[in-house]
């Protein structure tokens, strides 16, 4: 259910011609087994719907959405003792590879990226 919401949230900004960047969901610190298992589930459905949306895109020269892997980016001690909340560290990791892609996605649309 969770794989469905997002993807209807981004065919919809696709529609409306918005580049949208998605995240899989992050790993965690001190989480179950359980916990784990779906994190892998739902991040590979994501991984596959959002790289099946780009392909379409790609055919109709639309614009095309992203799958942003931030697993291997956040590690432990990026999260606040909570478990859940990101510490400053782990908040500039995840904005500066969006804005890594950010300044792609522009470079690409603009034609002055191979």
């Amino acid at each position: 259910a969770t794989v469905n919401a997002i993807m209807k949230v981004v065919e919809r900004k696709r529609k409306k011609n918005v580049r949208v960047a998605v995240t899989g969901l992050l790993r965690r610190p001190a989480c179950n087994e359980e916990y784990e298992r779906l994190q892998k589930e739902v991040n590979r459905d994501l991984h596959e719907k959002v790289l099946a949306m780009k392909a379409e895109s790609i055919r109709k020269r639309e614009v095309g959405s992203s799958f942003l892997d931030m697993d291997d980016l956040i590690q432990a001690g990026c999260f606040l003792e909570d478990g859940v909340h990101l510490l400053q560290e782990g908040e500039t990791k995840l904005s500066q590879r969006f804005i890594c892609w950010i300044r792609a996605t522009h470079l690409l649309r603009e034609g002055k990226m191979d």
